[in-house]
């Protein structure tokens, strides 16, 4: 390879190592291009959502221990909605805008749109969590109205864009299923709001609450993250000769069973509950089984802090599908299995899922924009040097610590161990944000920058 014209001295070596850390990072250069999506698109809610994600560390271990005596107490209300919509679905809704028109191949339409979401939704979830908290139920109504608005905007955006897509492969069929769910998600967070001061539901009101966070829980969240997982994964490991044979048979499974068992828990039908929390658990174990043999192909034989998180968040995703069937058969006799199935599905899951990608998406992001364009002509850290590593790590251990702390404690009642579990899983996502804030401050903040 031939100097730069113009470049410095050693201008050529720098490129060249760009080169090898691009590869190394799993064709992130191929795959995750921008197609025109300015980075203010999906930079706000990144940001916004691992903000959040520190918020509800630090209330984890003061109301965590609550939910035990009252599912429905207005702070644990709060602290499950700033974990659901302000850091799960808050960073999923920046990053699909970010990956779908790349996994598409077509541009990001009805663009008019996409400045109204965040600013509607982040002031939604803020309204939203303030209702919980200080039990204000105009605000309840206010934040859900805003949020149904600011998805209704989303989904417009992301459905018209998957409909004119020039490929349509296996991830793109598991977001046509993730936004279904989540549409139907927020109409019944809505009408819980409205049940709140009309009081319409009736006894009716007692079926909601395990619908909306079932078809939230495995019908939004875990469809999003399984068809992402299916494009990112092979990205990551350098496994692209993986086939999605079975890809498609757990798209199946998953959402056969997640529609058996919200019908059954609508018409109080046990053994269709049952039935669909045992397809459920198949096309889990199946997934996991895909995962494995997606990893054994890798050609990037080292596993990075990104790959630990995402294989541990399968095994939490194992660990609460394999418990479902079972807990529902005897949970009776465990009344805090709830709260401890949700949690391991929530931040174990959903949440170890997106931490580790973030370290990948950001760091992507930044790079591309601030040191892209001066490679070759000054020296330029190399994009994975923008996380720091050791700190990623002692994360992943705090989190996953904390987890199996937290949840034996959840069903023995120890007080004490659940603070402590609670406490360290809290202080690994404060941990978390801080790196991801520490990638974006590289950026120079400019509205030319977030335009581009």
């Amino acid at each position: 390879m031939m100097p730069m014209a113009g470049g410095p001295p050693g201008a050529d070596a720098r490129l060249r190592a760009f080169r090898i850390t691009d590869q190394q990072a799993g064709g992130l250069s191929r795959m995750m291009g921008r197609r025109g999506v300015p980075l203010g698109i999906p930079l706000p809610f990144l940001v916004t959502g691992i903000c959040l994600a520190a918020l509800a560390g630090l209330l984890l271990p003061f109301v965590l221990p609550e939910a035990l005596i009252n599912r429905g107490q207005p702070h644990v209300l709060a602290l499950v909605h700033t974990i659901t919509l302000g850091w799960l679905t808050m960073t999923i809704l920046g990053a699909s805008q970010q990956l779908t028109p790349v996994i598409a191949v077509t541009p990001l339409r009805i663009k008019a749109l996409t400045p109204v979401v965040y600013p509607l939704y982040l002031a939604g979830v803020l309204a939203l969590l303030g209702g919980f908290w200080f039990f204000l139920p105009g605000l309840l109504v206010l934040g859900g109205s805003l949020v149904i608005m600011a998805v209704l905007c989303y989904v417009a955006i992301l459905a018209t864009t998957l409909l004119q897509a020039s490929k349509r492969p296996l991830t793109v069929f598991y977001l046509f299923a993730a936004l279904l769910y989540l549409g139907l998600v927020v109409a019944l967070g809505l009408t819980a709001a409205l049940n709140f001061i009309y009081g319409f539901l009736g006894l009716g009101a007692l079926l909601v609450l395990p619908i909306h966070v079932t078809l939230g829980v495995a019908g939004w969240l875990t469809n999003m993250l399984v068809g992402v997982s299916y494009t990112l994964v092979p990205l990551f490991a350098l496994a692209h000769d993986h086939n999605d044979r079975l890809g498609w048979v757990v798209l199946g499974l998953l959402n056969l069973g997640i529609i058996g068992l919200a019908l059954g828990l609508l018409g109080q039908a046990s053994w269709l509950t049952l039935l669909g929390a045992m397809l459920l658990t198949f096309s889990v174990w199946l997934f996991g089984w895909d995962y494995w043999r997606l990893l054994r192909r890798r050609r990037r034989r080292p596993l990075d802090v990104t790959q630990y998180h995402s294989s541990a968040a399968l095994f939490w995703l194992l660990a609460a599908a394999t418990a479902l069937p079972i807990l529902i058969a005897i949970g009776g006799a465990l009344p805090a299995w709830p709260v401890a199935l949700v949690f391991c599905l929530l931040v174990g899951w959903s949440g170890q899922s997106i931490v580790g990608y973030l370290y990948k998406i950001v760091p992507f992001l930044v790079w591309h924009s601030r040191y892209g364009p001066l490679v070759g002509h000054q020296k330029v850290p190399l994009m994975r040097e923008l996380v720091h590593e050791r700190l990623a790590w002692v994360c992943f251990w705090l989190l996953n610590g904390g987890l199996v702390l937290l949840l034996p404690a959840v069903f023995l009642g120890w007080d004490g161990l659940l603070r402590l579990g609670a406490v360290l899983v809290g202080v690994s996502l404060v941990g978390a944000a801080v790196n991801v804030l520490g990638v974006v401050r590289h950026l120079e903040w400019k509205l030319s920058t977030l335009l581009s």
